[in-house]
């Protein structure tokens, strides 16, 4: 017991800021836990099915959809802003949201030609 006392007494200060080191620790540990819980936000249930009137074209920027194109000549898709011509590289795979009669007509919406 004698050594235990003489230990604490010449290591004290050690001792007291290893203590406070890992209260410290701890202390932020528990906190950052707290900090990053996330709470779920409300269940969305879909109560009905909205569909498209008979009368509705889809369009991309008053665009002409490919599901209403007689002839998809120039693909092109909106999020990139760029179009494909037949024989280029990818063409057949790709599945465009917006087609063109012509390559002015792609240019002039803003588009601009697949580099492969």
């Amino acid at each position: 017991m004698e050594k235990i006392k003489l230990f604490i007494k010449t290591r004290q200060q050690a001792i007291v800021l290893a203590i406070g080191y890992l209260l410290v620790a701890s202390i932020g540990f528990a906190l950052g836990q707290l900090a990053t819980v996330q709470e779920k936000g409300p269940e969305i249930r879909l109560e009905q099915n909205v569909s498209a009137e008979s009368n509705y074209t889809p369009t991309v920027s008053g665009l002409q959809s490919e599901t209403n194109s007689a002839e998809c000549k120039i693909k092109g898709t909106p999020s990139s802003r760029i179009y494909h011509v037949p024989g280029q590289s990818g063409y057949d795979k790709l599945n465009a949201l917006t087609c063109f009669a012509t390559e002015s007509a792609a240019q002039a919406a803003g588009f601009r030609k697949a580099l492969r």
